[in-house]
């Protein structure tokens, strides 16, 4: 642990947010840290001339922050399946080392640290989890699987539903606040399938008629399990349209005015 604090003797200490760099080239205390390309095409790290590999998936790579010594490197194989992993880059003079790769594949990140550790924060693979945090003690990185946040568009939207317009209807499905309700509404399955088929391509909700609307699509299989969301403006009342891969739609909770188009499609199989 007193290892990583030597680490951030240049910043001040406490649970800060770490603003991106998102550079190629830094000067360190073991010389200049610069992603170069290999033979092939791929990325890797070259610090004070000496070549540190990221590993023969990394096609694409830069420095997404710094915490004194440590650099964040963000790894890419280039598709679209998995846009990020990472790795932390220790270029204390005489220590130069690469820890083990980490990540959810997603590309949207907090990172946090405190006298002893740094933290990436990001969301789940699992659609119905919560953030994963992976902390770094100066040693290895260890995975920590956190509880769905409360949101505050939630506590707004309670007596203003059209708090939510221009906001993801993903976020919405996660957020811990509704989650009781709306397993009461479908039970346990029908909100995970909900949730993983909202997952893709979720657009700012919009408004249609009575309700705010949005839609998505399941990861990798957008043709066949889609769904849209629906909230009503008067009330906040909610309703879904779920179709998933070989079943015919659903619509679930009760609508109180008639279905907006984005509902309707969905039933009708677009």
């Amino acid at each position: 642990m007193k290892v990583l604090l030597s680490l951030f003797i240049t910043l001040t200490i406490g649970a800060l947010s770490v603003p991106a760099l998102a550079e190629e080239s830094l000067s360190t205390p073991s010389g200049e840290a610069r992603v170069i390309k290999r033979a092939d095409g791929g990325a890797a790290v070259s610090v004070g001339g000496h070549v540190i590999s990221l590993g023969e998936a990394a096609w694409y790579a830069s420095f997404a922050r710094r915490l004194g010594n440590l650099v964040l490197v963000q790894i890419s194989s280039g598709g679209n399946a998995c846009p990020a992993t990472y790795r932390w880059l220790d270029t204390t003079r005489g220590a130069l080392r690469l820890s083990e790769e980490f990540g959810t594949c997603s590309d949207r990140i907090e990172v946090t640290h405190d006298s002893e550790t740094a933290t990436v924060t990001m969301p789940p693979l699992d659609p119905s989890s919560g953030p994963v945090a992976y902390i770094f003690d100066g040693a290895q990185v260890f995975e920590r699987q956190l509880p769905l946040e409360r949101s505050p568009l939630a506590a707004a939207a309670e007596g203003d539903p059209d708090a939510w317009i221009g906001h993801s209807p993903y976020d919405y499905l996660r957020a811990a606040d509704y989650e009781p309700r709306l397993i009461a509404l479908m039970g346990w399955e029908t909100l995970d399938a909900l949730r993983n088929a909202i997952a893709v391509g979720s657009q700012a909700m919009v408004v249609e008629g009575d309700w705010i609307v949005g839609e998505g699509c399941w990861p990798h299989n957008c043709a066949e399990a889609y769904a849209a969301i629906a909230i009503h403006r008067e009330d906040g009342s909610f309703i879904a349209a779920l179709k998933l891969d070989g079943e015919r739609p659903r619509l679930l909770g009760a609508p109180r005015s008639a279905l907006p188009p984005a509902v309707r499609s969905v039933l009708t199989g677009r």
